[in-house]
C-alpha cells in the first residue's frame, strides 16, 4: 500500500503474533512480576498480538490483571514457595471457571501461561477452542432483563407497565441471541464490553438496527459487528470518483453522547471502515498549519466521503456533529464524518506503541473525550494490521512539528503510532461516523 521505507521504529520485534506464555515472559522480564496485577499488562500483550491464536483468552487475562487475582498471583510468586504457588494456581483455575463462568480450558491456559512465564511451570497445554466466546454456554445468571409488567424495570429506564412501548425490545428478542450475548443486559454500557463480529447488514436494511439504536437497548448490536455497503466517493486530490465495497465495523456505542456541537443527545453507533478506503494526503504540501480543522482532509476529503456515506446509509441515519468547535449546521458534510485520533485507536496507555513517539510530542486531540473505541480495545487487530492511515493529532515538538500529522503504521515493530509528512499521498483514509 505504501511504497518505500517509513521512519524507523525502535524497540522489540512485534510484527508476528506471539504465544501468550512467550509474550508474558517478555513483559515480566522487562517490567517485573508486579506487572501481572497492572491494567497496562493488557496493552503490552495486545502489542505482542498474544491473543491471535485464542481470542477468548483475552477476557480471562483481563479478569486476572484488573482484579484481585493478579495481586494474589503476584504475592504467591514473590512471597511463597513454588508448591504453595502451584496450589493457589490450581484453585484460581477452578475459581475462574466456577465463579466467573469462563471455559475451563481458557482459565487453565491463562493461569498456566503466567506460571510458565514466571519460571514455575515447565509446560502449557493450549486450548482446543480458538473462538471468541470465553464464557461457558451453560453459564447461569439472571438472564436478559424483561421490560414488562412495571416491576421488572431497572437501570436508567423508567417503569412503564405491561402495555408500554418498552415491550418492543422484548418482542425483538424472539429473534434470539446465542451464547454469552444472550445474557448481556440492554444498553450501550453493557454491550460495548463485548466483541462479537457478526454481519448485521440485514438488520440495518430491515430497520431493526435503527429501532434498537433509537430506544437505547442496542439489542443484537455489539462492537465488532459490521454492515457491508457500497459507497461512491467523488474525486478528491489524487483519486477519481470511485465506488468502494466497504465493511463498516461497529466500533463503539453512545461514546459521543453529550459531546460535540450541537451536543449529541441521540443514541448512536460509531462505525469505522475495517480498513482504509482509499489513499490521499492531509494537505497538498508538508504543513500542518491550522491543524486538522484547517486541513485539506477536513475541508475537502471528509465532505466527499460524507456524500458516499449518505448515498449508502441515507442522510437520516447519520448524525451531523462537529467535534472541532465549528457549527455543524454551517457545513453539514464536513460534520458527518471525521478522522480518528491517537486516543481513539490506542487509548490512554502510558506509552504509545512502537516507541517511535511519546504523548509529550503531540498536541493530543481529545475528540470524544480522548476515550478509546471499544472495538479497538477488545480486538486490537482492528487498530491496523497491514494498514497505514491518517489520524488527526499533530506533533508538538521536534523537526516534524510543523509538517507532519499522526498516523497508524504497521512497521517491523508491529502496529505503531507514527507521524508523517502531510503531503504523503499514500496514506489511507479511515474516518468514523455516528449511525442512528
Amino acid at each position: 500500500m505504501r511504497p518505500g521505507p517509513r521512519r524507523p521504529g525502535i524497540g522489540t520485534q512485534r510484527g508476528r503474533s506471539m504465544k501468550l506464555q512467550e509474550a508474558l515472559r517478555k513483559v515480566i522480564r522487562q517490567f517485573g512480576v508486579s506487572v501481572i496485577q497492572e491494567k497496562r499488562l493488557m496493552s503490552f500483550l495486545a502489542d505482542y498480538r498474544a491473543f491471535d491464536d485464542y481470542p477468548a483468552v483475552r477476557e480471562v487475562m483481563k479478569a486476572i490483571a484488573t482484579g484481585e487475582h493478579g495481586k494474589d498471583l503476584c504475592r504467591y510468586a514473590t512471597e511463597e514457595s513454588d508448591d504453595e504457588y502451584l496450589r493457589f494456581a490450581e484453585s484460581l483455575k477452578e475459581s475462574l471457571a466456577n465463579e466467573k463462568s469462563f471455559k475451563q480450558e481458557f482459565a487453565d491456559y491463562a493461569v498456566d501461561s503466567i506460571s510458565f512465564a514466571l519460571g514455575i511451570a515447565s509446560s502449557v497445554t493450549e486450548p482446543g477452542d480458538n473462538g471468541f466466546e470465553a464464557v461457558q454456554k451453560n453459564a447461569g445468571g439472571q438472564g436478559r432483563r424483561r421490560a414488562q409488567g412495571g416491576s421488572g424495570a431497572q437501570g436508567g429506564g423508567s417503569a412503564h407497565g405491561g402495555t408500554s412501548q418498552r415491550q418492543a425490545p422484548s418482542q425483538r428478542r424472539r429473534r434470539g441471541l446465542s451464547g454469552v450475548f444472550a445474557s448481556v443486559p440492554d444498553g450501550a454500557g453493557s454491550h460495548r464490553r463485548f466483541y462479537r463480529g457478526e454481519d448485521i447488514t440485514a438488520a440495518f436494511d430491515d430497520g431493526s438496527f435503527s429501532t434498537s439504536v433509537a430506544d437505547g437497548t442496542f439489542y443484537d448490536i455489539f462492537p465488532g459487528d459490521y454492515i457491508r455497503k457500497k459507497i461512491t466517493v467523488p474525486a478528491v486530490a489524487n483519486t477519481e470518483t470511485s465506488t468502494y465495497e466497504v465493511k463498516f465495523v461497529i466500533a463503539d456505542l453512545d461514546i459521543a453522547m453529550n459531546q460535540g456541537s450541537p451536543r449529541v443527545t441521540a443514541h448512536h453507533a460509531v462505525i469505522v471502515p475495517e480498513e482504509p478506503v482509499f489513499d490521499t494526503y492531509m494537505n497538498p504540501t508538508d504543513t500542518n498549519k491550522g491543524g486538522y480543522a484547517g486541513s485539506y482532509m477536513h475541508k475537502t476529503v471528509m465532505p466527499a466521503f460524507a456524500l458516499g456515506l449518505i448515498g449508502a446509509f441515507g442522510a437520516e441515519h447519520l448524525l451531523k456533529c462537529s467535534f472541532d468547535g465549528s457549527d455543524s449546521t454551517s457545513d453539514p458534510l464536513s460534520c458527518t464524518c471525521r478522522l480518528m485520533t491517537l486516543s481513539m485507536v490506542f487509548g490512554q496507555q502510558q506509552e504509545l506503541p512502537g516507541g517511535v513517539w511519546s504523548w509529550s510530542e503531540f498536541n493530543k486531540d481529545n475528540c470524544l473525550g480522548g476515550e478509546q473505541l471499544a472495538a479497538f480495545s477488545l480486538h486490537p487487530e482492528l487498530r491496523g494490521q497491514n494498514m497505514w492511515y491518517w489520524l488527526s493529532d499533530v506533533p508538538s515538538s521536534g523537526s516534524w512539528s510543523s509538517s507532519d500529522f499522526a498516523d497508524v503504521a504497521d512497521l517491523d515493530d508491529g502496529v505503531v503510532a507514527d507521524a508523517y509528512g502531510a503531503s504523503d499521498a499514500d496514506t489511507g483514509v479511515r474516518p468514523f461516523a455516528l449511525l442512528v
